[in-house]
Order: C-alpha cells, then sequence, then structure tokens
C-alpha cells in the first residue's frame, strides 16, 4: 500500500499512527507531497488534492482520514478492544469525533493565518475557533483519567493526541493546557509512545 501524507498535516499524522500501532508499517509506502502544490501523483489518485490519501493493494485509493482508518481496522486487529457496553461505545466515538473537530478547527485557523494575505484575516472566524477547541477540551477532560497511554490503546485516542500535538506544533502559544490538566498530564505520557515519537513531524 501507498500513502500519501505530508508530515505536518494531523490528518496524515492520525492514519500514521494507527498504522504503526497496528504493526503494518512494513506493508504501507509513505509518499510525503506538498497538497498545495497539486501534485500529479496525489491528483491522479484523489482529484479532491488532499492528504492523507491511500493507495490499496488493489489499486483503489481511499481519501480522508476517516475513510482510510475505517479500512486499516477492517485488515488488522491492533488497537484495544470496544467496550461490551453500547453506550460506552457510542460515548468513545462521539469523543474520536470531538478530537476530529479540535483537528478541523486547527487546520482552519492554519489555513486563515498561514494561507490568507494578513490585511484579509478574519479575526472574527479565528476567534470562534479557538472557542471551539476549548469547549472541546472543556467536554473532554472529565473523562481523561479514562485515557490510555500504554499497551493497547483506542481510536479516540490516538485522534485527540494529534491534535494537541498539532495545536502544540502550530499553535504554541494557544496554551490549551491551562485548565485542562488531567488530559495534559495523559498526553504527556502519549506523546512518548514509538508511534507518536516515529511520526513526530521534523523542526
Amino acid at each position: 500500500m501507498k500513502l500519501y501524507c505530508s508530515l505536518t498535516s494531523p490528518y496524515a499524522r492520525k492514519v500514521r499512527v494507527l498504522i504503526d500501532e497496528l504493526g503494518l508499517r512494513q506493508s504501507v509506502t509513505e509518499v510525503v507531497v506538498d497538497p498545495w502544490s497539486d501534485p500529479t501523483e496525489l491528483l491522479h489518485g484523489n482529484p479532491l488534492g488532499k492528504v492523507p490519501a491511500l493507495a490499496t493493494d488493489d489499486g483503489l485509493v481511499l481519501p480522508d482520514s476517516r475513510l482510510i482508518t475505517d479500512y486499516l481496522l477492517a485488515q488488522r486487529d491492533g488497537l484495544a478492544p470496544p467496550p461490551v457496553a453500547a453506550a460506552a461505545r457510542w460515548r468513545l466515538a462521539r469523543d474520536a469525533q470531538f478530537a476530529d473537530g479540535i483537528i478541523d478547527a486547527a487546520v482552519a485557523m492554519v489555513i486563515e493565518t498561514m494561507k490568507r494575505p494578513q490585511q484579509y484575516l478574519w479575526q472574527g472566524w479565528l476567534a470562534r475557533q479557538r472557542q471551539a477547541i476549548a469547549r472541546t477540551l472543556e467536554v473532554l477532560e472529565p473523562g481523561a483519567a479514562a485515557l490510555c497511554n500504554d499497551e493497547r490503546v483506542g481510536l479516540h485516542e490516538i485522534a485527540l493526541g494529534c491534535a494537541l500535538a498539532y495545536l502544540d506544533l502550530r499553535f504554541p502559544r494557544l496554551d490549551w493546557r491551562g485548565g485542562h490538566l488531567r488530559i495534559s498530564a495523559w498526553y504527556d505520557g502519549f506523546a512518548e509512545r514509538p508511534s507518536m515519537r516515529r511520526t513526530r513531524p521534523p523542526a
């Protein structure tokens, strides 16, 4: 398989960490691309021009990190087993979606601050994304004691870890740790997992 990715993309990192956690690193070749330059190799398989995109062994190209994670989890078991109780399973699915939402908000801020001319920055939009991140962390904070950072982890933990790492990368002054001490303590351990260390973006 081939994974088209950017080494700074939080969506791609979520997939790369999952590949590592599932023991699939030897089965997936990473093809590093700059999606903003519309490389032909990426557009040939993914006309949306976004990363990550996974080319499977049978030639099908899957766009979007959520679709790719579903595919990989169907190929290999390796994450923590889902809870037996349906209510607990839905809560973890919700938390994974919340983590993806933090990534969405952070990427929206990056596009606004790095791609739009400075004189046209929409400060109200940036404030809205910061507030969305803060509110979501506030919701996740009480359940942080149940987050795992050793042995087998779940997709919600991978997504949250990659989301927080991206905040540190792009918005070190955001101080997401303030008021979220339990999530911060969990993340400090999770960030040292081999899969997270191997997928750290270049300095």
